[in-house]
């Protein structure tokens, strides 16, 4: 019997873990994943302490500390979590195991969006991948394709494009959404083009692998395209987000078909976000909000009693989706996991004592 099962293993349930460890829970981390979607960031430049950092190095930073604290961590998928005894909950992972604990903090983030067109299943590993990071050698010299606009898509760009010989952003907007920092260098990039206002439709391979992709969009004439300048003889011009986006084009229109609107290459790395993992405590009858994400409270407890959440499934207003956010919501579960424990507040930690507020 644990006090705590964490079930998660991103920098959520991690930091979740180190907390329980300082507390003196005796707990377990279940994760189908170890570091979760950390492990498909490129490179960090946000997370403090680390001027840069990549996804899969992070991920390994907080695993040895989770566990040099005394952190058990086991590598299963949870496929149920019930609650036969109104004071024990039982999970159960894939291979059959059973684990008990008072307690449970679901830190299972989120999953990957799929694109639901065809291709895209019978070419998954085959040319279709959700992690731009894990291909690099793969895919050295040859023509990529990200699909997205947000801050995963332009920061896989940025990291293909140091070995692809060109990477297509396609997005369906008309303005990337990514942090200034990554626009910049997706916008200084030669390698990198962005279709703006554009929808893939179909992935289509020889049955081997792929071999391109079918936008419902027109593509522009791009032959007639001359590279836009922020200068002009006179001062600085102003352009929008699809005349950026024009930008060296006319070298690349030799690669669309304008017949069928069929861009030919050789990856498609898919980077529209993901859905919240709150499948498990639907059962257990877990409010949700309209977005689908856990409804907590200031403590990051749910509704029912002994279920905590942290992380980015918890509702918008708590969860930015980023590290810093999921390892502080991660410390805040562990420390509202104690006091439900243990009836009384958790004490504060810092370093080798405990530093009590005056």
């Amino acid at each position: 019997m644990y006090d705590l099962i964490i079930i998660g293993s991103g920098p959520a349930g991690l930091t979740a873990s180190i907390y329980a460890s300082c507390y003196h829970l005796k707990h377990l981390v279940i994760g189908g994943a170890l570091g979760g979607q950390l492990q498909l960031a490129p490179d960090i430049l946000n997370y403090p302490a680390f001027e840069s950092i990549s996804g899969k190095e992070l991920t390994q930073k907080m695993f040895d500390q989770a566990v040099k604290r005394g952190g058990e961590i086991i590598t299963q998928s949870v496929i149920k979590i019930s609650n036969n005894n109104e004071k024990v909950y039982e999970v159960e992972t894939q291979d059959g195991k059973k684990y008990q604990a008072k307690a449970v903090i679901l830190a299972t983030g989120t999953e990957r969006r799929k694109l639901n067109i065809p291709g895209e299943v019978e070419y998954t590993g085959r040319g279709v991948h959700y992690c731009a990071t894990c291909e690099k050698f793969d895919y050295d010299g040859k023509i990529c394709a990200i699909i997205g606009g947000a801050n995963s898509a332009v920061q896989a760009a940025v990291e293909i494009a140091q070995a692809a010989s060109k990477v297509f952003i396609i997005y369906r907007g008309s303005q990337l959404r990514g942090d200034p920092i990554w626009l910049e260098q997706v916008e200084k990039n030669p390698k990198i083009e962005v279709l703006y206002n554009s929808v893939v439709t179909e992935i289509v391979g020889d049955g081997e692998k792929v071999t391109g992709v079918k936008l419902s969009s027109s593509i522009p004439n791009f032959s007639d395209t001359q590279p836009l300048s922020n200068t002009s003889s006179t001062g600085p011009i102003s352009t929008t987000s699809q005349e950026q986006s024009l930008t060296g084009r006319d070298q690349s229109a030799k690669l669309v078909s304008s017949d069928n609107n069929l861009l030919p290459l050789d990856k498609v790395f898919i980077e529209i976000g993901g859905v919240p993992g709150t499948a498990l405590v639907i059962p257990l009858g877990v409010k949700m909000d309209q977005g689908g994400y856990i409804e907590v409270n200031e403590r990051l407890a749910t509704n029912i009693p002994g279920i905590f959440a942290a992380g980015d499934l918890v509702s918008y207003g708590l969860s930015i989706e980023q590290i810093s956010s999921a390892v502080g919501l991660g410390a805040r579960a562990a420390a509202s996991a104690f006091a439900f424990l243990k009836q009384e507040k958790a004490p504060t930690l810092w370093g080798g004592s405990q530093i009590k507020r005056i």
